[in-house]
């Protein structure tokens, strides 16, 4: 007995329930082009401004911060005093693509804080374009971008860690085309996200867990085509999953091993582990998981559980790359910052005054959680002690 496939049936499965356009265009925001690259300049200007504050309010000490521990190790490659060679010169580079960047940037922690700043502007820009597309009110865009980029956590973020920021924008963007490609129906959206989540598995080892987290998102958001949400998430995570095969393949090749080309033990550690414990134990640590609360309880007052979800697995997955040893010295806040762009990219178009007043409160109380957990995160207070001169 045969079987028959109705034409029309596979039409109809294929044919998206949301379309972005009917054009497939979106406007850009600012239109002009002078303008966009203006804005992105002001706002890096004020990280930038930020990053001479520190370095003069501490005589150049960036001892301690991601970016100094960066400039060092690719300064050691550059000048050979490593002695390393073929394999271990690419594990030494991982994450590769901020670390080669790294070695083009001149100035040292400085050089690098005001790239950082050029990498926060052009996510801030593109954050706010992509709320204004989708009709955001002029109020909830300011409350959100405010919430993002007038905190202590995102100026520390953006001025020490040129890892985090980058690996950050990446990501952020990501999700933003993430629910393009996979709830409005954008394929050229749903291979870029692909791309960027790999870009930011390979800028910040923080990172690493969360873009193949962003895969499990893209089956837990709404769907324009339900039929096809196992297929979305293998075009978004296949980009990265086929860079680590390569690097691993290539590793066994060269008789390393498949971990070879990647920095760090990669082995649980237990004392690694114990140090998390303590530091639920205190009061940073309550502020730490307080983002993620907030978002599960959200997710389930808006109806949309699988964002609290999502919100478990990118706080377990930089957990999970703390304890492997995957975390660069001085890192703060990267979990806080995840939380704020998955909040940003999934929340849908406010419909109704209700859902508008619950989703600009979420974001105030974002906001009073980053000042919170300037306040109780050790490595946090003491930038800021130092800005201000009492250090």
């Amino acid at each position: 007995m045969t079987s028959r496939v109705s034409t029309s049936r596979v039409f109809e499965r294929d044919t998206p329930l949301f379309r972005e356009s009917v054009s497939g265009r979106l406007d850009k925001f600012p239109r002009n082009a002078w303008a966009r690259w203006g804005l992105r300049l002001l706002i890096a200007a004020f990280y930038a401004a930020v990053a001479v504050w520190f370095h003069v309010a501490t005589a150049g000490d960036w001892q301690g911060t991601a970016n100094a521990a960066l400039a060092e190790r690719v300064g050691r490659l550059l000048s050979g005093a490593d002695g390393s060679d073929g394999v271990a010169v690419i594990g030494a580079l991982y994450p590769p693509l901020t670390s080669l960047i790294a070695m083009l940037v001149p100035g040292g922690p400085l050089g690098l804080a005001i790239a950082g700043s050029l990498a926060a502007g052009l996510m801030l820009q593109l954050v706010v374009q992509s709320m204004r597309r989708r009709q955001f009110p002029v109020f909830v865009r300011l409350v959100f971008i405010l919430t993002l980029g007038a905190t202590p956590v995102f100026a520390y973020i953006a001025t020490t860690n040129f890892e985090a920021i980058v690996g950050l924008m990446f990501f952020g963007l990501g999700m933003i085309d993430l629910v393009r490609f996979v709830t409005w129906a954008n394929t050229q959206a749903g291979f870029r996200a692909g791309i960027l989540f790999a870009c930011a598995a390979f800028s910040d080892s923080t990172v690493t867990f969360s873009a193949l987290v962003a895969a499990v998102a893209g089956t837990l958001i709404i769907q324009s085509r339900p039929g096809a949400r196992f297929a979305n998430a293998y075009v978004v995570a296949f980009p990265t999953i086929t860079l680590f095969v390569s690097l691993a393949l290539l590793g066994i090749a060269f008789g390393a091993g498949p971990l070879a080309m990647m920095r760090g033990d990669l082995s649980w550690s237990p004392d690694r582990f114990e140090a998390m414990l303590a530091f639920f134990a205190t009061p940073a640590g309550v502020v730490y998981f307080a983002p993620v609360l907030l978002l599960v309880v959200t997710s389930f007052a808006l109806r949309f559980p699988g964002t609290a979800l999502i919100a478990v697995l990118l706080t377990a997955s930089t957990l999970l790359a703390f304890i492997l040893g995957l975390t660069p010295p001085g890192t703060a806040g990267i979990n806080y910052t995840l939380m704020l762009l998955l909040a940003i990219a999934i929340v849908p178009t406010l419909t109704t005054l209700a859902h508008t007043l619950l989703t600009s409160a979420v974001s105030v109380v974002l906001w009073v959680i980053g000042w919170l957990t300037t306040l109780q995160w050790a490595t946090l207070a003491d930038w800021v002690r130092a800005l201000g001169g009492l250090s």
